[in-house]
Formats: structure tokens, C-alpha cells, sequence
């Protein structure tokens, strides 16, 4: 059963039964893997998705790098600090499934196999290394580890990561990534990831878990990182550089909100001698 400790900052416990996710989204989706249906569903997918512009399909496939999910939870650093770290505790997990399933896989992407011809393709070309999408795994990760770190009365409310999850998984076959295959074996994988991380993140002691631990902080150390990546690397998609500079601003801005809630910590734990 789930359940929390008496902590605020504590995770919740998985149940047995979360673990059966993957292997349900694998069953749901077993159609997707047999080449009965390529690459005619590719290229309906693909087209029909044109509905919606590039620039959305384009933040979407963002919301899948871990650079722009830190950005987004970094207001929990100093509020509920598992929330972001529950989803760094996933982060190993999702890429070695994804390294792992690119070095098992030959699996060459839609525009190595099918050419250019008739295939809607959004920012830098690719053409291998197709099975699983790491995007897709990633973002159904974050997606997992945070809805799991939530207290258990207050999770129906945010279904809709997953919504957000999917969306990212849709953007790999509209910008011409992946195949309807890769994201579905991803989102299966990026499930599993996330209850890793939120198993394993559960097995932190709660101090770990609080904003001044040493943990936390060196979660906002590396932020730092992610804001020099975002500042500096197209990630595949130029259009999307100029949001990436607003998501680093964003970030350093929650990052010094955060060393000012630290350093008044400090304060008043060690008030100075008048």
C-alpha cells in the first residue's frame, strides 16, 4: 500500500501494482511494434500532425531533454525539493534504457528508410539509431517520478503530465524522428524509469529531501549546468533557441530565489551577536 511518513518531505511508497504499467502500455500498444501497419501509419501520423505548427511540435520534442524539465521544477528547490529530485533519481534509469535500446536495436529512422519524399521533417534531419525515442522516455520519466512523488489524495489532478508525456511522444513523429514504434516502446520505458527513481528516491532518508540538505544543493549546482546548455545548445532546433533563453532565465531567476532562501536559513539558524 502507499503511504508517506510523518515527514512533509518524504516520498510516498510505490505499490506492487504501479510496477505492472509498462508491461499494460507495451500490451496497449503491441500493435504499434508489428510492420503490418508501416510505414502507411507513419506517414498518416505525420501529415495529420502538420495541423498544429512547427514552433509547437518543436517545444514539445523540448519538453523531452532533462535540461528543460529541470528548468520547469526548479521552483520546487526550495518548496518540495522531491519533486525535482525524485525525477533526477530517474534520469540514470531513462538513459541507459535508451542507450541500451539503441545499441540493441538496428533500427534506421523514418528518413533513412523512406527518403525525404512525402515525410514532414522539423529541425535537424536524423537517420538512425530510431528504437527507443529517448525524448519519449524521458519526458514519460519526469512525468512518472513526479505524479509518484505526490501525495497519493492529490495525484488524479495531475494526470495530465502524462497528457504533457504523450504530447511529447506525438512531436517525435511529427517532426519526422521516430517511428509510432520507438515512442511507444519509449513511453513503456520511461514509465519503467520513473518508478526507479521514485523507488529509489523513497529509500532517501527524508533529510535528504528538505531544501538546505546537501542533496538539494547539489541539485542547484547542477541547474547551473543545465542553464549553460540551454543557453548554448540548439538541442536539433533552432527556432526553439529563443525560449531556451527564456527557460534559462527562468532557471537562474528560481536558482537565486533559492540561494536566498539558503542563506536566510542560515540566518536565522545562526543569528549574528548584536
Amino acid at each position: 500500500m502507499t503511504r508517506m511518513s510523518d515527514s512533509p518531505f518524504a516520498m510516498p511508497r510505490l505499490s506492487p501494482r504501479h510496477w505492472a504499467l509498462p508491461a499494460l502500455v507495451l500490451l496497449l500498444t503491441l500493435p504499434l511494434w508489428r510492420p503490418w501497419y508501416e510505414p502507411g501509419l507513419f506517414y498518416a501520423l505525420n501529415q495529420s500532425l502538420a495541423l498544429l505548427p512547427d514552433l509547437a511540435w518543436s517545444l514539445l520534442s523540448l519538453l523531452g531533454t532533462g535540461w528543460a524539465v529541470f528548468a520547469f521544477t526548479a521552483p520546487a528547490l526550495w518548496r518540495r525539493p522531491r519533486v525535482l529530485l525524485v525525477w533526477l533519481c530517474a534520469a540514470p534509469f531513462a538513459g541507459i534504457f535508451t542507450r541500451a535500446g539503441k545499441s540493441f536495436f538496428y533500427s534506421p529512422r523514418p528518413l533513412e528508410v523512406l527518403g525525404p519524399d512525402g515525410i514532414r521533417v522539423i529541425g535537424e534531419p536524423l537517420f538512425v539509431a530510431a528504437m527507443p525515442s529517448g525524448h519519449t522516455i524521458t519526458a514519460f520519466a519526469a512525468a512518472t517520478a513526479i505524479y509518484f512523488s505526490l501525495n497519493p489524495d492529490h495525484r488524479r489532478r495531475h494526470l495530465w503530465l502524462f497528457a504533457l508525456a504523450s504530447g511529447v511522444a506525438l512531436s517525435r513523429v511529427a517532426v519526422g524522428a521516430h517511428w509510432p514504434a520507438d515512442v511507444a516502446v519509449g513511453a513503456a520505458l520511461g514509465i519503467l524509469s520513473g518508478l526507479c527513481g521514485a523507488w529509489l528516491c523513497s529509500r532517501l532518508p527524508s533529510s535528504w529531501l528538505q531544501p538546505a540538505s546537501w542533496l538539494t544543493r547539489a541539485a542547484a549546482v547542477l541547474g547551473i549546468y543545465c542553464a549553460y546548455v540551454l543557453l548554448s545548445d540548439e538541442m536539433g532546433f533552432a527556432q526553439n533557441l529563443p525560449f531556451q533563453y527564456l527557460l534559462a532565465a527562468y532557471l537562474g531567476a528560481n536558482l537565486l530565489l533559492y540561494a536566498r532562501h539558503c542563506w536566510r536559513r542560515q540566518a536565522n539558524l545562526n543569528p549574528e551577536e548584536t
